[in-house]
């Protein structure tokens, strides 16, 4: 089902995939560049697999949600985020809602526990970026992305400058349970990322085999889908 969400002067489009009931809710959050549609096959999976509900949604310049996406920054997509999250704590008072977010809506979601509580925290392939970047605008990557690419890499493998980042010091808040799905063949986010994730929210963590960062760019088999699907829901399903 298409609905919008209210922003701050603008909607932004979401879809609902109807659970069993609405008892459980998963927020999925997609990846930089990413549309809720390109969510769909992960959304339908967990409506089958675990029950819950889901709601994704286009970030501003994504999909169909208004903007260019060079006149957008990061933390205009948290305050998306959050907008969301509250939309449905407000129209389902009682249900458990966990978040699973994909590379930048991993890392998304890694900064809502600073702000929000809910349940469980599935961070797929979650990707960083440095602290001064969240309040640029999405030009300033797009304009430079070699030296950008470059840049950010360093900063990934880095474990010292990793260890200061706030997003790993405001981890302590979080006293839900965190899943962290790595990619064996990542070639964007480096163990280096992932680990301190890892140990920052205390996390379980899985190793899709065989997998590069993108799930739409991999050449897997239906089996090799749904044994990946079927890995984050038994998770979800402990809880």
């Amino acid at each position: 089902m298409k609905l919008t969400i209210q922003c701050l002067g603008y909607e932004v489009a979401a879809d609902w995939y109807q659970g069993l009931n609405d008892s459980k809710i998963l927020l999925v959050l997609p990846g930089y560049s990413s549309t809720k549609k390109r969510q769909q096959m992960h959304a339908e999976a967990m409506v089958k697999l675990t029950g819950t509900s889901v709601l994704t949604f286009d970030y501003s310049g994504h999909g169909e949600s208004p903007f260019e996406l060079r006149d957008t920054s990061p933390a205009q997509h948290l305050l998306e985020v959050t907008v969301a999250f509250d939309w449905l704590k407000a129209n389902y008072l009682d249900a458990v809602i966990s978040i699973s977010g994909s590379s930048y809506g991993g890392f998304l979601a890694s900064q809502l526990v600073q702000f929000r509580t809910f349940n469980n925290l599935v961070l797929r392939a979650p990707a960083l970026y440095k602290p001064g970047k969240f309040y640029d605008k999405w030009s300033k990557r797009i304009d430079n992305l070699d030296e950008y690419r470059q840049e950010s890499i360093l900063y990934k493998k880095n474990r010292e400058e990793l260890s200061k980042h706030p997003l790993f010091a405001g981890a302590s808040k979080f006293t839900g349970n965190t899943l962290v799905v790595v990619h064996e063949f990542d070639e964007i986010i480096p163990t280096e990322t992932t680990n301190e994730y890892v140990n920052a929210f205390e996390a379980e963590k899985i190793v899709a085999k065989g997998l590069y960062h993108t799930i739409d760019k991999n050449d897997l088999s239906p089996d090799e889908l749904a044994l990946y699907q079927e890995h984050i829901a038994n998770w979800l399903n402990k809880f």
